[in-house]
């Protein structure tokens, strides 16, 4: 396979900004009935958020605990895990009246233990209360361990160490979990463990046999002097070790990495001074390939570099830590994404569901669209169908039309179809949209964007449903009252505004569309480029829309990382496709679309591509496949966006890697990559739609819009191309 296959179809390289997590529930229930994921291991940052999200869990648990008959032997709740969130949730179930068992793989909270000595730690975010029963507030490791230590025996929970769970299974009407040291009975099963406890290993000879030199954490420096130190990993924990140890020892560190991209750009400079004042020894491209007694062997930029072999009293690997996947596996907790033969399933009636309703639409049209119901109904069933259907939901207007008028309405079959499919597009929007407007108002720090976003959506998408179905009518004709949608949506997005002119088109309106279309192409969509980006595609398109109010809970599905990022090209293709074809019709053509260029671009495009896949893929991959891949007013609004453009997000200095932003974003962009930089992006570096979703998930208050010309030359210089 070579290069540019592997771009494309490669194995897919792990990514620090997309860690992979249990499928959960909106309650955060997980596959497995009755036990529930919260904490670091369902994605959620900081130690106030973990307290805070074990404590609301068993709030909610808590009534259909106490309805639900008492067993004898049988818990209320066990926790797997005392860090944050587990004591969050035990705390609670003490207040609460609840049973309730914790049991921890190792030190009571192990994340904290495992930190450098004297480590401070902040109580951020600082405009969010702690709702736990556990006390936090700015301080450090140390002192935060000795309070919870404390109130762990105050508050008389049960809460049992370096006890290790090893299966979990239902049992009828509860689960049985087994540990190390035992087999306990519960009503409901709290999942909050964290990832310190299972770093991952190197798996290079000398690791088993001299696992007494090696560490995963820096915990005190000061226990090294004057040592040879090798530190393997490139993410921020290696690069804070590297920077504490290097002034009283001789450190070398080595990376896989050809460059550093995963640390925060502090840490890279500190760490940097150390490399130029001759204090570490740096190699990246390379890997570690041995362990011994008093050496580490490692080959010196990738495998054809040379072998080296330096002297060694210490090894951190520090290469990450790891999900329990294994014992997920074995108790059937499934991970997001997960292909099964129920989602498979899921996925095919979607997609009949789907070509069914498009199919219908294009009933009668002499297309392949239509296909099988043009074969399996005949015209006069489906027009009595339609007939009865068009005049229930069109009863609102009827009286706006003169009866010869209304007549006319009820001869075409093509306006009922439009009519009854944008008048259901605009009521999903519309009730999907108060939805999503409703979930991210409770989340945003500034609520009037996500507020005037939503209203800016569904407003545009009921305004132009006026327009086009009883406005245009009543002032045009019912021939060309469609062509209003091309007020809203500008070729190429509506590809037909400047075709179909034959027949009785009259003068006036032909040229009254086809400034409006040329005004939309090349004049509106510039300006809002300049000032405000692809905000278009977020605040004003009905396909965009679409996506930001039905396919708004399966946003985070939407694919990530680089080798999805490779195929945002596909848009400036059909871009160019799009205008050359538009061109053969107009020209060729004198407008008209009966020809094979029109026939096969509104089949593979108008049908395919912006209709049933994309609608289809919406709770799978999220709603902006369409828009983010194909949408050919997408690529040229970047294009423009791209060459003068000033709208960008930047950040501050306070990202701590929770992943949450580039977790959130439909378009793929890696958003902490940028954060934690302190890189701003724009479409200069990025596909970013400025939704705003990553600044308004962001707990640290790092992101935020900023327009100020473009993006700054180092800035351009540091962002990565995305």
């Amino acid at each position: 396979m070579n290069a540019t296959l592997k771009k494309f179809f490669g194995p897919k390289r792990p990514e620090p900004s997309y860690p992979r997590l249990p499928a959960v529930t909106d309650t955060g229930e997980t596959t497995v009935a009755g036990l529930f994921a919260v904490g670091e291991i369902a994605g959620t940052p900081l130690v106030k958020y973990g307290l805070n999200e074990g404590h609301a869990l068993v709030q909610r648990l808590a009534p259909d605990l106490k309805d639900e008959a008492a067993q004898e032997g049988v818990l209320d709740l066990l926790v797997i895990g005392a860090g944050a969130a587990g004591l969050g949730a035990a705390a609670a179930a003490e207040k609460l009246g609840l049973s309730c068992t914790v049991l921890e793989a190792n030190h009571l909270a192990e994340t904290v233990y495992t930190m450098t000595k004297g480590k401070l730690i902040f109580a951020e975010p600082e405009d969010v209360a702690n709702e736990s029963e556990m006390w936090f507030e700015e301080c450090t490791k140390e002192e935060l361990l000795e309070r919870w230590e404390a109130q762990v025996e105050e508050l008389g929970l049960d809460v049992r160490t370096f006890e290790k769970v090893e299966n979990v299974e239902r049992k009828s009407d509860e689960l049985v979990v087994s540990s190390n040291k035992g087999e306990y009975r519960a009503k409901r099963v709290i999942l909050a463990a964290g990832k310190a406890g299972n770093p991952r290993k190197a798996d290079v000879p000398g690791e088993v046999e001299f696992a007494e030199k090696i560490d995963h954490r820096l915990i005190d420096p000061d226990l090294y002097n004057d040592q040879d130190i090798f530190i393997y990993g490139g993410g921020d924990v290696a690069l804070e070790a590297a920077i504490l140890l290097a002034d009283n020892n001789r450190v070398t560190m080595v990376t896989i990495d050809d460059e550093f991209t995963y640390p925060k750009k502090r840490n890279i400079d500190a760490l940097m001074e150390k490399v130029d004042a001759g204090k570490v020894d740096l190699h990246f491209g390379s890997h570690l390939k041995e362990i011994k007694a008093d050496q580490v062997v490692f080959d010196d930029g990738g495998s054809s570099g040379s072998e080296k072999t330096v002297a060694n009293d210490h090894v951190f690997e520090m290469i990450g830590a790891e999900l329990p996947l294994k014992f997920f596996d074995k108790i059937g907790i499934r991970l997001e994404n997960t292909w099964t033969r129920r989602r498979w399933a899921y996925l095919a009636a979607c997609f009949l569901f789907v070509y069914t309703l498009y199919a219908l639409k294009s009933y009668g049209k002499n297309s392949p669209t239509a296909w099988p119901f043009e074969d399996l109904v005949s015209p006069s069933r489906y027009d009595a169908i339609l007939n009865g259907v068009f005049a229930l939901a069109f009863k609102p207007f009827a009286w706006i039309f003169t009866q010869e008028a209304y007549r006319d309405i009820l001869g075409n079959r093509g306006f009922q179809q439009g009519y009854l499919y944008s008048g259901l597009y605009s009521i999903i929007m519309l009730v999907f949209g108060w939805q999503a407007l409703v979930r991210w108002r409770s989340i945003a720090r500034r609520k009037s964007y996500q507020t005037w976003r939503y209203v800016s959506l569904i407003s545009f998408q009921l305004v132009f449903f006026l327009i086009a179905n009883v406005f245009a009518v009543k002032a045009i004709s019912v021939e060309h009252a469609w062509r209003a949608w091309g007020l809203y949506q500008p070729f190429p997005l509506f590809f037909n505004t400047f075709f179909w002119w034959g027949g009785e088109s009259h003068v006036s309106v032909m040229w009254f569309f086809v400034i409006a279309g040329l005004l939309g192409t090349f004049v509106m969509m510039p300006l809002l480029a300049r000032y405000h980006g692809k905000r278009f595609c977020t605040w004003i398109c009905g396909c965009g829309g679409l996506a930001e109010t039905l396919g708004d809970r399966w946003r985070h599905l939407a694919p990530k990382g680089e080798r999805s990022r490779n195929w945002n090209f596909q848009g400036a293709v059909i871009l160019v496709a799009s205008v050359m074809v538009g061109i053969i019709i107009v020209g060729m053509y004198q407008t008209s679309g009966s020809n094979i260029w029109w026939s096969s671009y509104n089949y593979l495009v108008d049908f395919w591509l912006v209709a049933i896949i994309p609608i289809t893929l919406y709770p799978f991959f999220g709603g902006k496949v369409w828009c983010r891949y194909w949408c050919p007013l997408a690529a040229w609004n970047e294009v423009l966006a791209r060459w003068f453009g000033k709208l960008q997000i930047s950040s501050n200095s306070h990202c701590i890697s929770c992943t949450q932003c580039s977790k959130y974003c439909q378009v793929g962009v890696d958003v902490m990559a940028f954060a934690k930089n302190q890189v701003s992006f724009d479409n200069r570096n990025s596909n970013c739609i400025h939704c705003g979703i990553c600044i308004d998930v962001c707990p640290m208050d790092v992101l935020s819009f900023d327009s100020n010309g473009g993006l700054k030359k180092e800035a351009l210089e540091a962002g990565q191309s995305q």
